[in-house]
């Protein structure tokens, strides 16, 4: 028996297994490519970041610390505290790839830069002398200082006084019912807000003779981000932007105090 053949029917399912076949290729083909592409971006993200450790490194040599930003490192002028044997910029030929004082990674995306924070020692603006009850009135005693605006810290250190009153810049800040004549010394801290220039600090008491205290206005020791030299940190987030990840969307980390570097 013989039967026909339906070359139209052969040649549609020819045509389907050619458009797969293409689409598999042009998919894998698409795919390497990508690949190829995101290493590409990994290892510039990389040399760029040796770039940077090198110029901070010199900038460490000259002036004794790393700043507190990556984006001084193209700067021609030093930043505040770094000026002794300052010679930069220490990276001319990078300037290019800055964007609002940061460099970006070749996702762009700005590098991170991190140093650790540096203790502050406490700022003291006044800190007036032993202010006592003597024999007749009481009295007002008045010291005047210059700090920058901002918030602070009274603290009264009382030896005895029961009756007074401690003004700042006219506003009662310790009011006569706190002072106590216990414990010994009694210690009052209260969070005050400096005028930027002169402020006023107005001492009352009326207590007995002999009694005494002490008032001090200042800053708490703090922690703050500080030219520095122990370490610093730098890295870009990889293509997805955000911490952690894998793949191509791994951070990308040197930090200057281990080995390897990249971390």
């Amino acid at each position: 028996m013989f039967v026909a053949k339906n070359k139209k029917g052969i040649a549609l399912v020819e045509l389907i297994v050619f458009i797969v076949i293409l689409s598999i290729i042009a998919g894998t083909s698409f795919r390497l490519v990508y690949s190829v592409n995101q290493k590409a971006k990994v290892v510039k993200a990389k040399s760029e970041i040796a770039q940077f450790a090198i110029a901070l490194e010199n900038m460490k040599d000259d002036t004794g610390y790393y700043p507190i930003r990556l984006g001084a490192i193209f700067d021609n002028n030093p930043p505040a505290g770094m000026e002794k044997n300052w010679h930069g910029p220490y990276a001319t030929k990078m300037k290019d790839m800055v964007n609002d004082d940061t460099p970006l990674d070749p996702w762009g995306n700005p590098y991170f830069y991190q140093i650790p924070p540096t203790d502050v020692p406490p700022v003291t603006y006044v800190q007036t002398p032993e202010i006592g009850r003597f024999t007749g009135p009481p009295r007002t005693y008045t010291y005047t200082f210059t700090a920058p605006a901002g918030p602070a810290y009274l603290i009264l250190t009382n030896y005895g006084i029961t009756s007074g009153e401690i003004r700042l810049n006219g506003a009662i800040i310790i009011e006569q019912k706190e002072f106590k004549n216990h414990p010994y010394p009694q210690i009052i801290k209260k969070s005050v807000t400096l005028l930027g220039g002169v402020n006023t600090l107005s001492c009352w008491l009326a207590s007995t003779p002999s009694d005494y205290y002490y008032v001090s206005i200042g800053n708490p020791a703090t922690k703050a981000y500080l030219p520095t030299s122990d370490f610093f940190v730098i890295g870009s987030y990889g293509r997805d932007k955000k911490s952690g990840g894998k793949g191509f969307d791994r951070d990308i980390i040197y930090n200057s105090k281990t080995y390897p570097n990249f971390q």
